[in-house]
């Protein structure tokens, strides 16, 4: 309608998008780059706790993954994002912990961990310091 094209804020012309030139290089999707929001994305943070603390010492580092992280996938991230060459990957599930606040029972969220051991002699600094 003409009368409310008035009031209707005004956007400026969309620009056509750049066509690819030849001296760019494209990026394969499967094989994600370091710092890449695939990596970044399906490694949520390391697991820190006193048994991570002492597995790291052993070679094998601890992170929480979401529920749908697979192993091959989880190997692809580390060895992309810390530089690394992964031995084995181990998968853990663990339902949540049910909270009780008077009658009411909720539960917390499923948790899911990703045990990764390191070829020998690599070594990640995740738990230094803490």
């Amino acid at each position: 309608m003409p009368i409310l094209d008035r009031f209707r804020k005004k956007t400026p012309a969309k620009k056509p998008a750049k066509k690819a030139e030849a001296s760019e290089v494209k990026i394969n999707a499967a094989s994600p780059s370091k710092g890449s929001s695939l990596s970044a994305s399906l490694l949520r943070m390391p697991h820190v706790s006193e048994k991570a603390a002492r597995l790291a010492d052993a070679g094998t580092y601890v992170f929480r993954v979401p529920m749908s992280a697979e192993k091959i996938a989880v190997r692809k991230a580390v060895e992309s994002l810390y530089n690394v060459k992964v031995a084995s990957v181990r998968i853990v599930s663990l339902p949540g912990k049910p909270i009780r606040r008077g009658k009411r029972v909720t539960f917390r969220a499923d948790l899911k961990k990703a045990l990764v051991t390191l070829a020998k002699g690599q070594k990640l600094d995740l738990y230094e310091g803490v």
